[in-house]
């Protein structure tokens, strides 16, 4: 089971009756499948949330200091550490839940899981796109720029959420309502940064960006070829089986 799986289901547990939780793993139907009425009712507002920390660099503190940092990468040292910070993550999940309801009050429990799995998913891809950038800039030089990286990121996130537009997958079984409320409110970013992934949204912009920021000289190396080394990149520098990074689950 991935890190991300593992949070998903201590966060369930956590939070929805033991009952009911589990009922999504065993593909039962819960007597009451909407969420219970004023579970979120506590939740942080969620525009906290749009302003989010830098999660890239060289070390962070045991506990986070502010809720709005979701996961870091601490650069390979080595290795390389990614952590998914629980109480933040649970707190932020939450909060898209409440908001969710205002919008649409008919989420049901299988729906609400379908949130989290997206939220915590999208969170871990961030943090595996920081190692890629810290592999890269060791291996062929290059320099760090926060602010830059952080809006590649995002718009990593969003081709990896592209990718996962299928009928079949926990994101195309969402309510389609419910899932464009709450994709809004994921992507709706106003750090300095992590605003700017819109520049990068289109797949070939993005590859074009990852490719002059981690590794400009290869656009002059594979002229004249079919080769892009951004899509190289994302797709196999984190390869779970050869990988310079560890991974944990924070506070």
């Amino acid at each position: 089971m991935s890190i991300a799986d593992t949070l998903v289901k201590q966060i369930l547990a956590a939070t929805i009756p033991p009952s009911q939780v589990v009922a999504f793993y065993e593909d039962e139907v819960p007597e009451e499948s909407l969420l219970p009425t004023g579970l979120f009712d506590d939740a942080t507002n969620i525009e906290v949330f749009r302003d989010r920390e830098p999660d890239s660099s060289e070390d962070f503190p045991q506990f986070p200091e502010t809720i709005t940092l979701l996961g870091s990468y601490r650069w390979m040292s080595s290795p390389g550490l990614i952590t998914l910070h629980r109480n933040n993550i649970e707190a932020y999940w939450k909060s898209l839940m409440r908001n969710g309801q205002r919008w649409y009050p008919f989420i049901t429990l299988k729906d609400s899981e379908r949130i989290l799995q997206l939220l915590v998913y999208s969170i871990y891809q961030h943090e595996r796109f920081h190692y890629v950038c810290d592999f890269c800039r060791r291996l062929f030089g290059g320099s760090f720029d926060r602010w830059h990286e952080e809006a590649l990121a995002v718009a990593w996130e969003w081709q990896w959420l592209k990718s996962q537009d299928r009928w079949n997958s926990f994101y195309g079984l969402m309510h389609p309502t419910l899932r464009r409320i709450v994709v809004q409110d994921m992507f709706d970013h106003r750090a300095p940064g992590y605003r700017d992934w819109r520049q990068f949204a289109n797949q070939n912009n993005f590859y074009d960006a990852v490719t002059a920021y981690l590794y400009p000289a290869s656009i002059q190396i594979f002229n004249g070829t079919s080769f892009n080394f951004g899509a190289w990149a994302v797709a196999h520098v984190p390869d779970d089986n050869n990988r310079a990074w560890e991974e944990q689950i924070g506070r």
